[in-house]
């Protein structure tokens, strides 16, 4: 189906990529987001196609106008958003949707895992589509160590029988006195006597060797495999022009200005700042900030300025490690900045600056040692957020999901003069995986 519709909108894909091309250093539109433009193409398309079909009271040329005027609107207001470098971009075909991703969990209690009835949600995750759980190393093999419980006469059961290797069957004993022994009476069914614990102390860790080979076997560990899902809703943003027929003829005669199309773009224009706002705002919200991640400005004595702020790279090198070493999978691939960080990454050899432009809101600022840079109005001042974009769900800190891109109404006239016309997108926007996603600062 990708396929067939980039086929399709061929052309009008190729109108997009040259408007990508202008704003990112030359770069063409991955497949992805060639898809992702092609499908909400694809979703205009159907809408206005029923347009023409319910419309009794215009000209079929007209609703010919104002189709190739939406679909070119698409073609323009998409590529131009900053979401596609900061988040994962899913068009939906419908209102909507869900991600489904399957999540494998331990379903044992064995040694210090604890499979059944975790402490806290999570505890138990081996591995999902965002992160590597805590994997126990001996969860499969004959090794264990665990917390059992002494009674008053110092007996206890271990949970892995029968034991075998007895000599290996020692105690680590947590507040034991130093004299405390372990004594297996039972190997085939797990029973041991611990002695000389100490007064009030009721529990041991223990490790020891079962025989896991045997059969029938008193238990298994268990890998569970679990669906799970997040909603995906789409909701809404718009907005509406107003301008009388004078105001447009006078604009047109004297200045050579048309209106209608100065208010099309203004439109647009607050659609895409509000988008990329919010966008850049959710990920701002749930970075954590990291007290390590912090840079002075302040000149050391003797350095100069171009050598300490090249400084500030092995900042952003350890903010890289964080986000690997939480997820044991990932690695940022863009940076939010403050306005005021931008001025020392031009001091760093590895920052290429993107052609400079009139920007709305959110904006491209260049890449460091292949790092993409933002630079956004919503950040406090000397603040920076790494991030993870890769190219599907499971590999991006958040997800947008366009339903109907940017599309308007058509033009209404009214018989005193006044002229109207209204401006919508739908869209969802959801967090998948905050653990993406690390915050710094600049201080002076």
């Amino acid at each position: 189906m990708a396929n067939t519709l980039l086929e399709k909108y061929e052309k009008r894909i190729a109108l997009a990529n040259e408007v990508h091309k202008r704003s990112h250093l030359n770069e063409s539109m991955s497949q992805g987001k060639s898809i992702a433009i092609a499908t909400c193409l694809n979703n205009v398309n159907k809408f206005l196609t029923e347009s023409f079909e319910n419309s009794v009271g215009t000209q079929r040329s007209n609703l010919g106008a104002w189709k190739k005027f939406a679909l070119n609107l698409t073609n323009v207001a998409l590529p131009n958003l900053i979401a596609f470098d900061l988040v994962i971009v899913q068009p939906m075909t419908s209102y909507s949707g869900f991600i489904n991703y399957l999540e494998y969990t331990y379903g044992s209690n064995k040694g210090n895992t604890l499979g059944k009835n975790p402490a806290n949600e999570g505890d138990n995750v081996i591995n999902n589509p965002f992160r590597m759980g805590k994997v126990d190393v001996d969860y499969t093999s004959e090794r264990v160590a665990e917390t059992v419980t002494v009674d008053q006469n110092g007996k206890a059961t271990l949970a892995w029988f029968p034991v075998v290797n007895t000599a290996e069957v020692h105690p680590e004993l947590v507040g034991a006195a130093a004299g405390a022994t372990i004594t297996v009476t039972d190997a085939a069914k797990g029973e041991v006597t611990i002695a000389n614990l100490g007064d009030g102390v009721t529990t041991a860790k223990v490790r020891y060797v079962y025989d896991n080979i045997v059969i029938p076997q008193n238990d298994l560990p268990i890998l569970n495999a679990q669906m799970k899902m997040k909603p995906l809703v789409a909701k809404a943003r718009r907005i509406a022009v107003y301008y009388s027929q004078i105001a447009a003829f006078q604009a047109k005669q004297d200045y050579e200005v048309d209106l209608e199309a100065q208010l099309a773009e203004k439109a647009v224009g607050e659609l895409a700042y509000e988008i990329d706002t919010e966008i850049t705002q959710l990920l701002i919200d749930n970075a954590d900030s990291d007290d390590d991640l912090v840079w002075s400005k302040t000149l050391p004595t003797g350095v100069s300025k171009a050598e300490h702020y090249e400084g500030f790279s092995e900042i952003i090198e350890e903010g890289k490690q964080r986000i690997y070493d939480r997820t044991q999978k990932f690695a940022p691939n863009y940076m939010l900045i403050a306005s005021n960080v931008l001025p020392i990454l031009t001091f760093m050899k590895g920052f290429q600056a993107a052609p400079v432009g009139m920007y709305n809101g959110p904006y491209f600022a260049g890449t460091l040692n292949g790092i993409k840079v933002f630079v956004t109005p919503n950040i406090e001042p000397g603040k920076f957020v790494l991030g993870v974009n890769g190219n599907d769900m499971v590999s991006s800190a958040a997800v947008y999901a366009p339903y109907m891109a940017v599309v308007p109404t058509q033009l209404l006239q009214y018989a005193d003069g006044a002229n109207t016309q209204g401006w919508s997108t739908l869209y969802a926007l959801e967090l998948l995986n905050k653990d993406l996603l690390v915050a710094g600062r600049v201080v002076a």
